[in-house]
């Protein structure tokens, strides 16, 4: 039984419960070395039908990346993520945030050194945005994340672009 869309509140878009939004951010590392092998993962029927104009972390964005990147037979989960990336909801520390959040703010992608996983305030020199969009030149050649027949759906993408717009904070 699939989890319901949540009713939208306060002028915001409805969320799901379990987003598609394969965050693709399963990004990083899968890609230029062996990979993974979650390549079953499908694309959940709830998934964010209009883009979340100003998300939040907790809210919206590690709810995606746990159901669709972290969970335990997903790239970035598990006690041997794809490249060194864990996605999951444990907290790092007092203040700091989750593996996640730690793992993709201003950290460097290990697939591409000059770029950081996420660029606040700046989506396009974010590695995870360039991971899950179509264009197999601007991912230089990888593989689009997830490693899955179907693309994270635009809302979800645009969700996660919006998040970085606002500075990609932690909250």
């Amino acid at each position: 039984m699939r989890p319901a869309l949540r009713r939208a509140s306060a002028g915001r878009a409805a969320r799901p419960a379990f987003a598609c939004a394969a965050l693709a951010l399963a990004l990083a590392g899968t890609l230029a070395s062996g990979g993974c092998a979650d390549l079953t993962i499908t694309r959940p029927v709830d998934a964010i039908p209009v883009a979340i104009a100003h998300p939040s972390f907790a809210r919206d964005i590690q709810p995606i990346l746990t159901e669709t990147c972290a969970s335990s037979i997903a790239c970035h989960g598990g006690s041997s993520p794809q490249a060194g990336l864990a996605l999951t909801p444990d907290v790092v520390g007092p203040g700091q945030g989750t593996m996640a959040y730690v793992g993709l703010v201003n950290a460097t992608a290990a697939f591409a050194p000059d770029l950081k996983r996420v660029r606040p305030f700046q989506p396009d020199s974010s590695f995870l945005l360039l991971m899950l969009g179509e264009n197999a030149t601007l991912r230089r050649g990888a593989r689009r994340m997830p490693l899955t027949s179907l693309p994270v759906p635009a809302p979800v993408i645009e969700t996660i672009r919006n998040w970085i717009v606002d500075g990609a904070p932690n909250n």
